[in-house]
């Protein structure tokens, strides 16, 4: 379905489109508001052809990013040895730059660029400086990342849960959920804890972290995630939606774009909010013959639970 579609037939239903030629005014708020109301559906987890999943590595410290990494730094360079460090061929731009780097296998030296003079003119050549100096925090900031493991995922709006994947040397996979916590409570939490947290650090890039010690066998994490809806600026952008979602983006865009232009009476407006509502619901509610009810597990022991946790009852 075309975007224009979408916002001709929700400007047509509240008499903004006469002949259904919408006003350029109410296609251009129509279009603006319509990116909102799918970013906000999306962050809600209603829009369940955005969902998808992803196997990444173990660890407790994963960065998300997508085409561009920005949280590497745009002048800081890592390289896993001494060897690649000097392959590196260092220009003028580098020194101007402020071009600093750091090797993996031994992160406790700083490495900055230094102009030497020689009888055929300036080189550039790499020049080491304890952790301590000459400025710390930039250097922390290149050790942790650094230590991360970093993943390229495609468009993440939203992170909805992580699931741990385990065998430990069983003929079958045990699959467990971690439990998000805030950031700032994060670090109440032990270092065996199950749970999460995560930060976005920009669109699409993401920090998440898990403690160190919450598992010790041999494992993988299923990241679940909202992919983001990518907007094109042309209102002729094809869009491929399931069909029960299309009345919904209708009447809710419909019902924004009346806010904006009144043109119908209280009553209608109250209508149209009420048609939202229920359509919203029934996005949400499953039919009943769909639904499975859901417990989280309350026991350790990797889905066991002992004679003593089942008598207490405290699972139910």
């Amino acid at each position: 379905m075309l975007v224009k579609e979408i916002i001709t037939e929700a400007a047509v239903r509240v008499n903004l489109a006469p002949q259904r030629n919408p006003y350029p005014t109410v296609v251009e708020n129509g279009f603006r508001l319509l990116k909102g109301i799918v970013n906000k559906y999306n962050a809600d987890n209603l829009l369940n052809w955005t969902q998808n999943s992803v196997i990444i590595p173990k660890s407790n410290l994963i960065h998300i990013y997508d085409n561009t990494d920005y949280l590497k730094g745009k002048n800081n360079l890592y390289f896993n040895n001494a060897d690649d460090l000097h392959a590196y061929e260092l220009t003028e731009e580098d020194y101007h730059n402020d071009v600093w780097a750091i090797l993996k296998d031994h992160p406790n030296v700083l490495y900055t660029v230094m102009p030497v003079g020689t009888p055929e003119g300036t080189v550039y050549t790499w020049a080491g400086f304890p952790t301590h100096e000459p400025h710390p925090q930039r250097y922390q900031e290149m050790k942790r990342y650094e230590a991360m493991t970093h993943v390229q995922v495609r468009d993440v709006a939203k992170i909805n849960s992580i699931y741990v994947i385990s065998n430990n040397g069983q003929p079958y996979k045990e699959h467990y959920s971690l439990n998000f916590v805030n950031h700032t409570d994060f670090d109440r939490f032990t270092n065996t804890s199950r749970v999460f947290t995560y930060t976005q650090k920009s669109e699409g890039e993401w920090l998440i972290e898990l403690k160190p010690l919450f598992f010790t066998g041999d494992y993988r994490l299923k990241l679940n995630y909202n992919e983001a809806i990518v907007f094109d600026e042309d209102i002729n952008t094809e869009w491929f939606i399931p069909d029960n979602y299309v009345e919904l983006l209708i009447v809710a865009l419909a019902h924004k774009l009346a806010l904006e232009f009144p043109r119908i009476d209280e009553a209608q407006m109250q209508r149209l909010q009420n048609e939202v509502s229920v359509l919203v619901d029934n996005v949400r509610t499953p039919k009943s013959v769909e639904r499975t009810l859901l417990r989280k597990n309350y026991w350790d022991g990797y889905g066991r639970m002992t004679q003593s946790q089942l008598l207490s009852g405290e699972w139910l």
